[in-house]
């Protein structure tokens, strides 16, 4: 019986080496402002549509902006963005309440796209839906109401004060796109704050890697051994 654990044991270690290699983070995301350095992320800077936004500035400019003592701090390498600089919280600038809209791409090789994931984690004031390619992947909280009083921002998620995280697929080759429609519903404040990445999925037609293969000839070699004893031991 102790042979056959130590068995399974080895197989379970021999079979996790293997997969757990084959996965891996095609591309970062993040937000930043296009007045800002991008922190090392794969999107583009994140871009305001003044066109179909509740404020038309007649600018597709966004910059960083602080989150103060009253929002959740930046996750990853983002930075809260806005199509104006002293739109958040540590400024008194009341921004109407209405929709606005941000922009970001990447791309994405054909090889890249079959089977991946993306996850995002996102902050807003208020709240705020996103969208990838003109497709809904997360829904912005209801409206004002007696169990949800924007306190500060949404009390529920997507809010300013909870990062919320979720996964999507829907992913193409070549150029994706995410929108993310801000909602400002009880005025003051108003920000954006994502981070997140694309995921490969487990490709098991791909060449292990040098230490999968190592590891997996040491495993059937232990196997072998372990099988041996065990029949011996019968």
């Amino acid at each position: 019986m102790k042979n056959c654990i130590r068995f399974l044991n080895v197989f379970a270690l021999v079979f996790g080496g293997i997969v757990s290699a084959h996965a891996s983070t095609i591309l970062a995301l993040g937000s930043f402002a296009t007045t800002a350095t991008n922190p090392g992320v794969g999107n583009t800077a994140v871009t305001y549509d003044s066109t179909d936004s509740t404020v038309n500035n007649g600018s597709t400019s966004t910059f960083d902006i602080s989150p103060g003592t009253v929002w959740h701090a930046p996750t990853g390498t983002s930075s809260y963005i806005s199509f104006n600089a002293t739109s958040g919280p540590t400024s008194n600038v009341v921004v109407p309440n209405g929709t606005y809209i941000y922009d970001t791409t990447f791309t994405l090789s054909p090889s890249q796209v079959a089977g991946d994931t993306g996850t995002l984690t996102v902050l807003a004031d208020d709240t705020v839906s996103v969208f990838l390619n003109n497709s809904l992947i997360l829904q912005a909280a209801g409206p004002l109401s007696a169990s949800n009083p924007y306190t500060e921002c949404s009390n529920v998620g997507p809010n300013c004060e909870t990062p919320l995280t979720f996964t999507f697929t829907g992913l193409q080759a070549g150029l994706n796109q995410l929108q993310f429609d801000v909602e400002q519903v009880a005025g003051v404040d108003e920000g954006l704050d994502f981070s997140g990445s694309i995921d490969s999925s487990v490709d098991a037609s791909a060449v292990p890697e040098p230490f999968s293969l190592a590891l997996f000839g040491t495993g059937i070699l232990g196997l072998l051994g372990l099988s041996r004893r065990y029949v011996n031991a019968r």
